[in-house]
């Protein structure tokens, strides 16, 4: 079974990568605040992937990434 993490040792265990979250928490901002990390890669196409049905989940970056083409060029991209 995995380990639920907080944000900020998910961070911390996978710098620079994408992660696929489930069982997560959001704070009051509503951003992740803890949660359990079912996939992690540096190739984002490895992590956009939807775990079991009817299991709910997000999708995070740990860098900072700036989308080529902007946010709205990515959105597009990704039929989001």
């Amino acid at each position: 079974m995995k380990q639920k993490m907080t944000w900020e040792e998910m961070k911390k265990a996978y710098p620079d990568e994408w992660l696929l979250i489930t069982d997560y928490k959001l704070d009051q901002f509503g951003r992740v605040a803890s949660g359990v990390v079912e996939r992690h890669s540096k190739d984002d196409q490895e992590v956009f992937q939807p775990p079991a049905p009817n299991k709910s989940c997000a999708f995070e970056y740990t860098g900072e990434y700036q989308f080529p083409g902007g946010l709205r060029a990515h959105a597009d991209h990704n039929h989001f």
